[in-house]
């Protein structure tokens, strides 16, 4: 779970989504929110959205389920005092409301001890902390990201529940999702009016490509230290990974509410079908015992697709039932990148395609194994120039007109003499001489 933070018209994010696309992975963003979390405002990410049927499991399936993990079925009341600018929570005074969404509320805010450096709170909503299941899985997911440290990942530092709310602090990062990149870049392509929310945005294809790389190189070597952690991710997409506003910066990926440790994880855990639909692999849709890791390769795979060809593998009907949009996804075959832009080079294609393998024996082992194939291809990639065009069009001189000549040296005296070009000789008969037209007397 990671925080972005923008200020002003230059990286407002717009409230419609690209036309032609699901609403399942799109989120609308109102533009007083200044910071946004990824997770919070993607519909397709709530926790406890069933991805075969996309409802949400009872109010009794979720009682039940808290029963059983805290061995008491007593709801617990939830908080009745609102969060404002200035109140203070725990150990620190929230400042600004950054975000709002469907798990609750991100709020800027700085310690108490008033150390300069601003920090994210992100605050369980009061309705979903009085659910025990939800509250512990909220507790679970700020004791998983204590352990995820390193680069491209943004560790949670400190979690606590307070006068009824549940919070956990992280480090505040100023930045867009690759989400808001991809959409503004497509608008910026189709000739729309686009938001520069980041300099990726308006760049030329040769170094867009190269700066896409990178992000993925970075989100592909931080899964592979999450995977070696023994924890899966469950929900990589362009929404969860977070950019710098600084070209060249931070890459982060975010979000690990529908992780897992896969040390202490069971079947039925594993088979929730919590997910967004349209990044998850076809075994997970189907819900499948499954092996985590290559499901987290493949939307990997899927996040690279749509980050270099601006466009989704899927050509998802307009006005699909929700309920169809996973048998639909497990039916239908990607589309592969060369088919939509006809210039996609066919070496990054294979990496793209044998992520998102439909066999999982097919796919990458690990997202080591992903991020090597890539790191090569950016290094070829970064090394050509782009050269200019030149076009394959070659004039023939009329064999009826006298050769031209082109000058050469002369060893003797290295000056420039004349020498006549050669002719290819003409296939079939020699062509007829020119006509040669004679004016001739007239008698009168």
């Amino acid at each position: 779970m990671a925080l972005l933070l923008t200020r002003g018209p230059r990286s407002m994010i717009a409230d419609r989504a690209k036309p032609g696309t699901s609403s399942s992975c799109d989120y609308l963003l109102r533009p007083e929110w200044r910071v946004l979390d990824p997770v919070d405002l993607d519909d397709g990410s709530i926790d406890d959205v069933d991805a075969a049927t996309w409802t949400k499991p009872s109010d009794d399936s979720n009682r039940r389920v808290g029963s059983t993990a805290s061995g008491s079925s007593r709801r617990e009341r939830p908080s009745n005092t609102p969060l404002y600018s200035g109140r203070e929570l725990g150990s620190y005074r929230l400042l600004e409301r950054l975000g709002r969404g469907a798990q609750g509320e991100v709020w800027k805010a700085v310690r108490i001890d008033c150390r300069p450096e601003p920090v994210a709170i992100k605050v369980l909503r009061p309705s979903l902390a009085s659910n025990p299941a939800r509250r512990a899985q909220f507790l679970h997911e700020a004791e998983r990201g204590r352990r995820l440290t390193g680069e491209s990942l943004l560790p949670v530092t400190e979690s606590a529940e307070v006068e009824g709310h549940c919070y956990m602090v992280m480090p505040f990062v100023a930045g867009v999702t690759l989400r808001d990149v991809i959409h503004w870049r497509g608008e910026h392509r189709s000739g729309e009016d686009a938001i520069l929310v980041h300099e990726m945005v308006t760049m030329n294809d040769h170094d867009y490509v190269a700066h896409a790389l990178r992000c993925l190189i970075h989100s592909a070597l931080a899964l592979a230290r999450v995977h070696d952690l023994a924890i899966v991710h469950r929900d990589v997409k362009p929404a969860n990974i977070l950019l710098d506003v600084r070209l060249g910066a931070g890459v982060y990926l975010c979000d690990f509410g529908l992780g897992r440790d896969l040390e202490v994880a069971t079947l039925e855990q594993m088979r929730d079908g919590a997910g967004t639909p349209i990044y998850m692999a076809p075994e997970r849709l189907l819900r499948k015992t499954a092996d985590e890791v290559r499901c987290d390769i493949f939307s990997l795979g899927v996040t690279a697709y749509e980050a270099l060809v601006l466009e989704r593998p899927y050509r998802i009907p307009r006005g699909i039932d929700q309920s169809a949009l996973s048998a639909y996804l497990v039916r239908t075959r990607p589309v592969r990148p060369s088919i939509v832009r006809r210039d996609f080079p066919a070496e990054l294609e294979a990496i793209i395609m044998k992520a998102m393998a439909r066999d999982p024996a097919a796919r990458y082992g690990t997202a080591h194994a992903v991020a090597a194939d890539l790191e090569r291809f950016a290094d070829d990639w970064r090394r050509q120039e782009r050269p200019p065009r030149v076009s394959t069009m070659v004039r023939r001189t009329r064999l009826d007109q006298p050769a031209k000549t082109r000058p050469c040296l002369d060893p003797a005296n290295e000056l420039p003499v004349t020498r006549p070009v050669a002719l290819p000789r003409p296939h079939g008969p020699a062509p007829h001489p020119p006509v040669r037209w004679v004016k001739e007397p007239v008698d009168d």
